[in-house]
Parts: C-alpha cells; sequence; structure tokens
C-alpha cells in the first residue's frame, strides 16, 4: 500500500519506469477494456463456483472476530493508531476528522483511519518501531476471491485503499496487494491503482498500474475484486475481468481497508476544504474455491511426498508417524475422503486410521478412527501440491521437519508445509 514509504518511494518511480515495463514484458500482464459506468448494485451473497469463507456488511457493527482497528499499531503510540469509523446505511464510513491526531509524532502530517485483520511487530515495515504488540491474525488467508463494494473520496491530498499484505512468517514474505488505491490527487476521479509490490520477495516483480474506468469511482458504489491463484493475481471491476498479473504471492496475507491524509504521495491538502474525509464501504467479502479438495479424488489413494525433505509420509507403531525414503509397504499409501467439514487422509494399514493433530508436542499422529475437528483437514492447493490446514481453529499445517517429525503449526507456509500427492 502506497504509505509504506511515506517520503522516499514515490521520488524514485520515474527513474524505475524502464525496469516496470521490463518486468511488466516478463510477466505477461493483460488489460481488458474499461469498465463500463454504472451504478452497481451489490453482488449475491453466494458466488457459483466459490463457498464463502468470511464476511462483514458492515449492518452498524464491525466482525470484531475479523477486524483489528488499530493501523499497524507498533510503529507508533496506540492512541495515534486508532481508526476513526461510524456507520451510515448499513456501510462502514472510514473517515479523517480535523481533530484527529497525526499517525507519527515527529511532525510528518499523515492521518489514517484504517482496520485490518492482522497485526504483528513490524508488519509491513520494520520502522520505524514504538512498541510491542502481540501477533495476531484473525483472517489470513493464502488464495481466494475477495471483493469490497465502496466508494472513494474526492478530496484532495487523499488516498483510498483496499489491500494486502504478507504475514511475514519468513523475512521475504512482505509482498502487498493494491486492489484498488485511489488518490484523487494523483488519479482524477476515474481511475486507481492496482499494484503488485514485491518489497523482499526475490520471487515477484514490481509492478504499478493505473487502472482507467468509464465511471466516477467517488460519486457511487462499485465492486473491486481480487482473484487470488497460485500463478495468478486478477482484478476484477463491477464483475468484469479487468488486469490479470501472472506471478502470486505464495503465502498467506493480511486484509486492509483504509483512508489517509497527507501521505507524501496523494498531493495537497487544501485547508478550507472542512473535514471529514470519507471512504466508505458496504461490505467485504471473501471466498473459496467451492471444489475446497483442489484436484484430490475423494476416495482415492495416495503417497504423500513432502516438497521440502522429499521424503513421504510414513505410518508406525502406536500411533507414530514420520517421514521416510519411499517404500513399497502400505503404511506409506493414504486414502483421502471427502467429509462433512473437511477431509480425512486415513492409512491404509489395518488397524492404523486417520491423521489427528496431537496436543503434545505439537505431533501428529495417527488415530483409532475418530473423525473430529483433530481429524478433518481443508487441502490447499499450491503451485506444487497442497498444505493439509487443520480443521480445529487453535491448528494450521501439517509439515515435516529435517529430523523426521510430522507436526502441525499454527500458520506458517514454507515449503516444509507442501505435500505433493502421488496417486497410486
Amino acid at each position: 500500500m502506497s504509505t509504506a514509504w511515506p517520503y522516499g518511494r514515490r521520488l524514485l518511480r520515474s527513474a524505475a519506469v524502464w525496469p516496470l515495463l521490463a518486468a511488466a514484458a516478463i510477466f505477461c500482464i493483460s488489460s481488458a477494456p474499461p469498465a463500463m459506468a454504472a451504478d452497481v448494485p451489490p453482488n449475491p451473497l453466494q458466488k457459483p463456483g466459490w463457498t464463502l469463507d468470511r464476511h462483514d456488511e458492515f449492518n452498524g457493527s464491525l466482525d470484531g472476530s475479523l477486524w483489528i482497528t488499530n493501523y499497524l499499531e507498533s510503529r507508533t503510540p496506540e492512541w495515534r493508531s486508532r481508526a476513526r469509523y461510524h456507520f451510515r446505511d448499513n456501510a462502514l464510513v472510514l473517515r479523517i476528522d480535523d481533530d484527529q491526531p497525526t499517525y507519527y509524532s515527529d511532525g510528518n502530517p499523515m492521518k489514517v483511519s484504517s482496520i485490518q485483520t492482522g497485526q504483528m511487530v513490524g508488519l509491513h515495515q520494520t520502522s520505524p518501531f514504538d512498541h510491542s504488540i502481540p501477533t495476531v491474525f484473525k483472517y489470513a488467508p493464502q488464495y481466494g476471491y475477495f471483493e469490497i463494494r465502496a466508494k472513494s473520496t474526492a478530496r484532495q491530498g487523499m488516498h483510498t485503499a483496499f489491500w494486502t499484505v504478507g504475514r511475514q512468517d519468513t523475512a521475504s514474505q512482505r509482498a502487498e496487494i493494491d486492489v484498488m488505491e485511489h488518490a484523487p490527487g494523483r488519479h482524477g476521479l476515474r481511475s486507481f491503482f492496482y499494484n503488485l509490490h514485491k518489497w523482499s520477495d526475490p520471487s515477484l516483480p514490481e509492478l504499478e498500474q493505473t487502472i482507467p474506468v468509464n465511471f466516477d469511482v467517488t460519486s457511487d458504489f462499485h465492486i473491486y475484486a481480487l482473484e487470488w491463484t497460485p500463478t495468478q493475481i486478477k482484478l476484477y471491476v463491477d464483475n468484469v475481468l479487468t488486469n490479470t498479473i501472472n506471478a502470486s504471492p505464495a503465502y498467506a496475507s493480511a486484509f486492509l481497508l483504509g483512508i489517509y491524509q497527507n501521505a507524501g504521495w496523494n498531493g495537497t491538502v487544501n485547508p478550507n476544504d472542512p473535514q471529514p474525509k470519507e471512504f466508505v464501504v458496504d461490505y467485504f467479502r471473501a471466498y473459496k474455491r467451492a471444489d475446497t479438495g483442489g484436484g484430490l479424488v475423494s476416495g482415492a489413494t495416495y503417497k504423500l511426498r513432502n516438497a521440502a525433505t522429499g521424503t513421504y509420509l510414513d505410518s508406525e507403531g502406536n500411533g507414530a508417524l514420520t517421514v521416510a525414503a519411499a517404500t513399497s509397504y502400505d503404511d506409506q499409501d493414504w486414502v483421502v475422503t471427502q467429509q462433512s467439514g473437511g477431509w480425512t487422509v486415513r492409512n491404509v494399514r489395518t488397524g492404523r486410521y486417520y491423521l489427528d493433530t496431537d496436543a503434545t508436542n505439537s505431533r501428529i499422529i495417527w488415530n483409532n478412527g475418530e473423525i473430529v475437528a483433530d481429524s478433518l483437514w481443508n487441502p490447499e492447493s499450491t503451485a506444487s501440491g497442497f498444505r493439509l490446514d487443520n480443521s480445529r481453529s487453535d491448528r494450521a499445517y501439517m509439515y515435516a521437519t529435517s529430523a523426521g517429525e510430522v507436526k502441525w503449526n499454527t500458520g506458517a507456509t514454507d515449503n516444509s508445509t507442501v505435500w505433493v500427492f502421488e496417486r497410486k
């Protein structure tokens, strides 16, 4: 999101034009004609081909299980990071007020009101640092379809944004997708930024694009959506595919909605222009592919090879699991079955049942036949295989260690969590 380097980043843009054009050619950006003008009504809540994952219709309150109302709090005193917002006509109104404190205390004039689905020290930027905060990710998906219905502000010196930031399980997982970033001082009223900022992710290009539309983004509600797959990010405007980038962050990310004043690149505020300045959002919706198994065949038998170690999931006695070199024995054969609420993964050997998360040392075991949240999994497709996300809300991905252990984590998504399903 464009506040990441308030003073320095924008100065580099002219010098970066040719590298960006080169990157665009390499990564095959394609654009459709501008979206047609329309006063677009809300979409139905259900979307064909997709399963609703999370949403907030902003009908008079915020979903506290989804949103944090402090913007990147570790960088500034808590009271400076608080969002100003209210609700009007069953929509969220994020606003900048006259009496609102600046975000920083060092003379930087930026003000911000933002809500976000995750937080941690150093999220999005490692500096400045003001104080420690707990790491909390209320919602940080990897891949899916995400949309808002919103209208931006027409006031100078402002910008509004619907964007993502990598949850930084490793130092390189920091890429940002700006689904819709609009600054009237830069874009006028009929265009906005659609960006992919790689930050420290060496696998991605740095791309900044202006998207023209045939309507005023500040006068009526319009729909802005991101389809995020293992290989592409696609922009939809009013349900029309408008731009495709053939690159994709390969890790979970949090979502943010915000309005910013005096961010250092979005123009000069008119001192006679009265507050409040507003970003109005009718809803936020997030979807997963309806075929959650991502191509797995229910009832089929597979060997599971760990992408990081190259070794195979192997059952042993007394519920124990390990990863080992490939063998022809059936203790490395697993049947995957779609159940109500998730998938089970059962060992073929008689008397050995389902993969199950155990509280002791975060280990994974095979159980005696129980189908409960601990033994239900949600396969998430990746470019090279699948991640198995446990159905318990406090437990996430199955992974393998170099010592041959099989464990569960609370959300890290490195290559040790990827499993290649080799069908028998």
